[in-house]
Parts: C-alpha cells; structure tokens; sequence
C-alpha cells in the first residue's frame, strides 16, 4: 500500500480539500501541510519534507517555480506535481525543465490527477526499492546489467507497440531517450535531467557509429513527431470506443487528459487545433509501467 506524505500549496481553498480528499479516499498517503500562498513555501517544504508537493504554478507572494527551484537547491528530493489553469506553453515547458513530473490543467479532472497522482507515487516506491537493491547487493557484473537493459527495452517496445508506434522512424531514437533515463535512475534514483542534454548524448552516438550528422534537434523533432502519433492514435481509440481499456490506461498517463479530447475535436473537425504534447510527461508514463 502507497503511504507517501503530501503537501498542497495552492490559493483556492476548494482545490486544497478536494486534493486532500483524493489522497485520503484512495489510501495514497497523508498530507502533512496545506498552504495558501508561496510567502513561506520554501521553508515549509525543507521542513516537512514532503515525498510529492501538489503545486499551483500562480501563488501570492512567489509563484511555483521559484519554490521549486529554490527547494531543489536547498536540497529538496521529492516529486513534483503541478496544477494550475495556466495555459501558455513556454511556461508549462519551463515548470517541466524545472523540475516538475507533471502538469494538470485546471478545471482538474478528478480521474486524471488520481492516475498522475498513482504515477508518482509508483515511481517513488520503485525509486526505494532499487535503493533497497542497491544497499544489498553492491555491485552487479556487466552481463547482468545488459540482460536488464535487454528487458526493459523489451517492455518499452510492448508499450510503444500497444499504442501503434512502434513502426514510426523516431521510435527507436525514444527508446534510447528512455533506456538512458531508466540507466542514469538506475544510478541515481533522484536524479534531475535535461531532454536537450540526452538528446545530444543520442546525436553523438549515432553520428560516431554511422558516421552522419545528425543534431540533437534531429533526435527531438523525430520524437515530437512519433508522439503526436501517439496521441492521435490515442485519439481515435476513444472516439471508438470510450472505455477501451487502452485509451483509459494511457490517455492521462502518458498525455494531459485535456489536450488527448482536443486530439479528439481535431480528428473530427479538421479546423479545431491539435492536442499538444510534452515530450518529458510522455517519457516518464512510460517508464511509471516499467518495473527497471
């Protein structure tokens, strides 16, 4: 049974209870403190310690990204979860580069957090156990640790393959994106990363063993590309059939909810706009069903 602690720090007082319902109703842990601005948010944050932080990005007195920023470099490890009615995508994709998991668009959808809520707190129980592992067994032998590799890339294939992307030329450049990712927490469960910096670490690789040119940016727009095929995929499965259970599964898993129903309007009605996607959430719904 999860027993995570939380702390919700948002404005709207409606929002604090109905998240704290949420984590009580379904056994996911405690919360431990419930704040209404960002005035005293770092230090509260530092003191609790808190295993997931709910998190509006718009707060008095300092918004989101400074408290996440500013707890991380006071040493704060926990997750991250952002909800907030903010939609500009420049800001979401820094909240993203600065540390956040995930983002829920407000209105929340009470099934959706509840699935991203469940998300965080599997990776955190995953994170202890592989550091339960680690204290044990000290070291592993190279051949080991390739066959591991050998299997979680076996899973990765299954999921890329349950959504229909498998055959999309920038699958493979994904399931190296997610295999280093796995590794480097393998390593480092706590660790921070960069997309940008994988990517470039891919390019490298791929340019000294077939002597091309590709660019980090290369790697990224051939991921972009088979996501959003992902999401249209995920798209037309539910206007299907709504309780597939594939489309219930990984639509708020690997996606925001909201922008899969816009997919959803864009599929039937060409001159609405698409559904957007986020690289980074994308990466890490895969490796929540991944157990590495």
């Amino acid at each position: 049974m999860m027993s995570n602690t939380f702390l919700i720090l948002d404005d709207d007082i409606n929002i604090r209870k109905m998240l704290k319902q949420l984590i009580l109703k379904n056994n996911l842990g405690r919360v431990v403190a419930e704040l209404s601005s960002g005035e005293h948010a770092v230090e509260e944050i530092i003191f609790y310690k808190p295993d997931i932080v709910l998190i509006d990005l718009l707060l008095p007195f300092k918004d989101g990204i400074d408290i996440i920023e500013q707890t991380i470099a006071q040493g704060y490890s926990g997750k991250f979860i952002m909800i907030s009615q903010v939609e500009n995508e420049e800001m979401i994709s820094n909240a993203y580069e600065k540390g956040i998991l995930f983002f829920i668009h407000k209105p929340i959808n009470r099934l959706e957090a509840l699935h991203v809520i469940k998300m965080v707190s599997q990776n955190i129980e995953l994170e202890r156990s592989v550091n339960m592992i680690r204290n044990v067994l000290s070291g592993f032998d190279a051949n080991s640790a390739q066959s591991g590799t050998s299997t979680v890339e076996d899973n990765i294939r299954s999921i890329l393959t349950d959504i229909g992307i498998i055959s999309e030329a920038g699958s493979k450049d994904l399931i190296a994106v997610i295999r280093k990712i796995i590794l480097y927490k393998k390593k480092n469960p706590l660790l921070s990363y960069q997309l940008q910096d994988i990517y470039q670490e891919i390019a490298e690789e791929e340019n000294g063993n077939k002597g091309t040119k590709a660019s980090a940016r290369t790697i990224e727009q051939r991921i972009r590309r088979t996501i959003l095929k992902a999401i249209e995929n995920i798209a037309q499965l539910g206007l299907d059939d709504y309780y597939n259970p594939k489309f219930t599964e990984y639509s708020s898993r690997l996606f925001e909810l909201k922008q899969v129903k816009q997919e959803m309007k864009f599929i039937e009605n060409p001159a609405e706009e698409r559904g957007k996607i986020n690289i980074k959430r994308f990466v890490e719904g895969v490796i929540s069903q991944i157990n590495f």
